[in-house]
C-alpha cells in the first residue's frame, strides 16, 4: 500500500505541474501570431502550442504553402474540439474553435450472453485546459470488479516529452472457454503499477519507457482445483507508437501503430521471468459515400515458464468479438480484423453508422480441447458523439463466432473496458 500511495502522490504532482507556452517560433515563418477565439474551457496556450505542432508536421515553407483546412484538422487530431477553423494572414494564424464538454462521467457496461459489467469513470481529457487526461473509475460485473486511477500528459510544460501513470486494482473470475463450456476456473486479485515516461520524435513518432509493479494473488473455484501461485513482480520495456491518421469521429483516416516489449526484471516465486512483445497495426480509409474501411491486425507473444497465471487473456474487443470476456487463454496470439462503418444518420451531437464485421485469430492453445483458431462475423449498430468527449461509442453487435459463442449480442456504453 506504501507504494500505492506513493504512485498516486507522484501522479498528482505531475498533473499540476505546467508552465506558460513559449511564444511561436518557426525555422521558415519566423515568429507566428496566434489569435485564438471562442476557447471556453482550453487555455489559449494549448492551442498554440497545438498550431505550433502542425506548423512542424506539416513542415510549411511559406505563408503561402499554409493550408487552413489541414491545419484544422491537425488541431482537430488534439480530440479537445467540436469544431476548428483556420484563417491565415501574415504573420498571424486565427485559431476559432468550439470546445468539447471533456469533464464527465463516462459509463461503463456490456452485456453479452449473460455476462455483465456496469460501472463509472470520471474522466477530463482537457485537465485544466491544457491537453491532459487524468480519470478515476471502477466497475463491478458477474465476474468481478476493478478500480483505477490513470494520468496521461502528451506535452509535457509544452514540449515534446510526454508521460503516462497509472494505478489498477482488480479482482476478476478467469474463465476459460470451450465453446460456452468452461473448461477452467480461478479468482485473480491483482494490484498494477504503471509509469511511462516517453519522448516524440517526431509529432508522429514517440518513443516511451515502460515501467511496472504487479502483484497477484489467486485463489481457487469450486469444482476447478488448478490454482497458480502468488508472486508479485517488477519489470521494464519499451514502447513505438505510430500515428499519422485524422481523427473523423467515426473513424481515423490513415495508419497507426503500436510496437510493445516488457520483460520482468525480479519476481518473488521460483519461476523464471516472463517477456511479453506486443504489436497493434491499424489502417483506416474513406471508400466512397463517406464510408470508411477499417483494418487492424494484433499480434503478441509472452515466454513460457510454466507458471499457469502468466497468461494472455483475451476477449469481447475488435478481433475477439465473440468470445467471453478474457475466455480465450494462450500466450501467441495473432488476429485481424476488418470494419466497414457506414453512416446512416448525422444527427447533434453526433452520427449513427452501421458496421459489418470480420474478425479471425490464431493462437496457441493453453489446452489442445479449446482448438486453435476462430472466425467471427455479423453486424454492429454505433453512435459516435461528436460535442462530448466520450471515450468509443455506443454500440450493439449480432455475430457468430463457431468455435467460442455462436451466436451471440453484445451491447456496449461507453470506455471499452
Amino acid at each position: 500500500m506504501r507504494i500505492l500511495k506513493i504512485t498516486v502522490a507522484g501522479i498528482m504532482l505531475i498533473m499540476l505541474a505546467h508552465a506558460s507556452a513559449a511564444s511561436i517560433k518557426n525555422d521558415s515563418l519566423g515568429e507566428v501570431i496566434v489569435l485564438v477565439e471562442g476557447a471556453t474551457r482550453t487555455k489559449d496556450s494549448t492551442v498554440e502550442s497545438l498550431v505550433k505542432t502542425c506548423l512542424e508536421k506539416e513542415n510549411y515553407k511559406s505563408w503561402e504553402s499554409i493550408n487552413p483546412v489541414m491545419m484544422g484538422q491537425c488541431i482537430s487530431n488534439s480530440r479537445l474540439f467540436e469544431s476548428v477553423r483556420v484563417r491565415v494572414r501574415k504573420p498571424q494564424i486565427d485559431v476559432t474553435v468550439v470546445d468539447r464538454w471533456t469533464l464527465i462521467p463516462v459509463p461503463v457496461a456490456y452485456a453479452i450472453n449473460g455476462q455483465r459489467l456496469i460501472g463509472v469513470f470520471i474522466i477530463d481529457s482537457n485537465f485544466l485546459g491544457y491537453g491532459k487526461t487524468v480519470g478515476v473509475g471502477g466497475a463491478v460485473s458477474t465476474e468481478g470488479n476493478a478500480l483505477t486511477l490513470f494520468y496521461r500528459d502528451p506535452a509535457v510544460n509544452f514540449s515534446d516529452f510526454t508521460v503516462g501513470a497509472s494505478v489498477n486494482q482488480s479482482s476478476i473470475e478467469l474463465d476459460q472457454y470451450q465453446r460456452n463450456n468452461i473448461i477452467n476456473a480461478y479468482m485473480k486479485r491483482e494490484q498494477l503499477l504503471r509509469f511511462s515516461p516517453g519522448y516524440k520524435i517526431t509529432p508522429t513518432l514517440e518513443l516511451a519507457a515502460l515501467l511496472n509493479y504487479s502483484d497477484k494473488r489467486y485463489e481457487e473455484i469450486a469444482p476447478f482445483t488448478s490454482v497458480p501461485g502468488n508472486y508479485w513482480s517488477y519489470g521494464a520495456g519499451a514502447r513505438l507508437t505510430y500515428v499519422n491518421a485524422d481523427y473523423k469521429l467515426y473513424y481515423n483516416d490513415g495508419v497507426s501503430t503500436n510496437i510493445q516489449w516488457l520483460r520482468q526484471i525480479h519476481r518473488s516465486d521460483t519461476s523464471e521471468n516472463v517477456s511479453q512483445a506486443s504489436l497493434r497495426f491499424e489502417w483506416d480509409t474513406l471508400l466512397f459515400y463517406q464510408q470508411a474501411l477499417q483494418l487492424a491486425v494484433q499480434a503478441a507473444n509472452l515466454t513460457d515458464n510454466g507458471n499457469a497465471g502468466d497468461i494472455l487473456t483475451y476477449g469481447r474487443v475488435k478481433g475477439y468479438r465473440g468470445i467471453n470476456p478474457d475466455g480465450l487463454w494462450t500466450r501467441r496470439v495473432v488476429t485481424a480484423s476488418v470494419d466497414y462503418q457506414i453512416p446512416v444518420k448525422r444527427i447533434y451531437p453526433g452520427i449513427f453508422t452501421v458496421a459489418p464485421f470480420l474478425d479471425y485469430g490464431m493462437y496457441q492453445p493453453v489446452s489442445p480441447a479449446t482448438g486453435s483458431n476462430y472466425a467471427a462475423y455479423g453486424v454492429g449498430g454505433y453512435l459516435f458523439i461528436n460535442a462530448i468527449s466520450l471515450p468509443g461509442a455506443i454500440g450493439i453487435l449480432i455475430g457468430h463466432n463457431e468455435a467460442f459463442m455462436g451466436n451471440f449480442i453484445s451491447f456496449q456504453l461507453g470506455y471499452a473496458y
